[in-house]
């Protein structure tokens, strides 16, 4: 290769990487929350319609959206608000995460077509994933996950509006109707509930927390629904005395987990997290817990 050409392909390859770069950095949301992270170009589909409400229904979601909304976290795929009375949690999709990013579609990427397709690909089917699990979790496990109402599409029906109070305390004041978003009783992070009965010296209420926790997860099981998701402490809470599955994202039907021999060994894989947190926190409850394992993993259990 002449010096000619071999210079004409290096400017070449930096120049790309100066325009792929700039359109990156234009594209980015600046730091801390802003509108344009739960703003979405998602079309409506009659794949996440929901029933119409009942009467009861939308007086309970008016009387929620009436309240200010404060910030209260954001993971991966959602930013959470709570309401003023700590009794909800108002999540929004970070739909930009869950849409292929324009400048990915539109520069040409020399020798890396097939990346750029998998990246596109990768998050059309997270979305279709995330959407579908909610879908399932209103519609067969309301009371399971403390789902109080879903708004994948964006509608014209709605008319609530609602203030969002970022963590630097500024005001947003938004339609409802242009965002998905999902509203979800306030949980009660399992880690919390045991440590505070154990602050208390409430050994039993402790070990009956831990039992409420697998019979919920036995529970969802026999109704067909399993999470591919690994970890606990974000997934399950409780509110009051009843558990609920709040973090539904990798939820996914599958009518093997309705089998005893299934459920008793989704019991032993979450036993087994349990444990790993006890022996480090709480290690006076380990007899207690193997016991609760033991009986719910009998053969003649049902």
């Amino acid at each position: 290769m002449n010096t000619h050409r071999r210079i004409f392909i290096v400017s070449l390859g930096l120049s790309l990487s100066i325009l792929v770069g700039t359109i990156y950095l234009l594209n980015r949301s600046p730091p801390g929350f802003s509108l344009d992270k739960i703003c979405s170009t998602l079309e409506p589909s009659r794949r996440w319609a929901i029933g119409k409400l009942s009467e009861a229904e939308r007086e309970e979601i008016c009387k929620i959206f009436c309240q200010d909304f404060n910030y209260l976290g954001s993971g991966e795929e959602c930013i959470a608000f709570l309401s003023a009375d700590g009794k909800y949690v108002l999540k929004f999709f970070r739909t930009r995460n869950l849409t292929p990013k324009n400048w990915l579609k539109l520069i040409p990427l020399p020798g890396l077509e097939q990346y750029k397709f998998k990246k596109i690909e990768k998050r059309m089917q997270r979305h279709q994933e995330l959407f579908s699990s909610y879908k399932m979790a209103y519609e067969d496990l309301r009371e399971e996950t403390g789902l109080v109402y879903i708004h994948l599409n964006k509608t014209k029906n709605l008319h609530s509006k609602v203030r969002l109070f970022d963590r630097m305390r500024r005001c947003h004041k938004i339609n409802l109707d242009d965002y998905e978003f999902i509203v979800q009783k306030k949980a009660q992070l399992v880690s919390d509930r045991i440590t505070a009965q154990m602050q208390k010296g409430d050994r039993d209420g402790a070990l009956e927390s831990l039992s409420i926790l697998l019979k919920h997860v036995v529970k969802q099981c026999k109704k067909g629904y399993i999470d591919r998701d690994v970890e606990i402490n974000p997934n399950y809470g409780f509110v009051g005395d009843q558990v609920i599955h709040f973090d539904v994202g990798r939820v996914v039907r599958d009518e093997a987990a309705q089998n005893p021999s299934y459920y008793q060994r989704e019991i032993l894989r979450i036993g087994e997290k349990l444990e790993e947190w006890l022996k480090v926190q709480y290690p006076e409850l380990l007899p207690g817990l193997e016991e609760l394992i033991d009986n719910m993993t009998d053969p003649s259990f049902s």
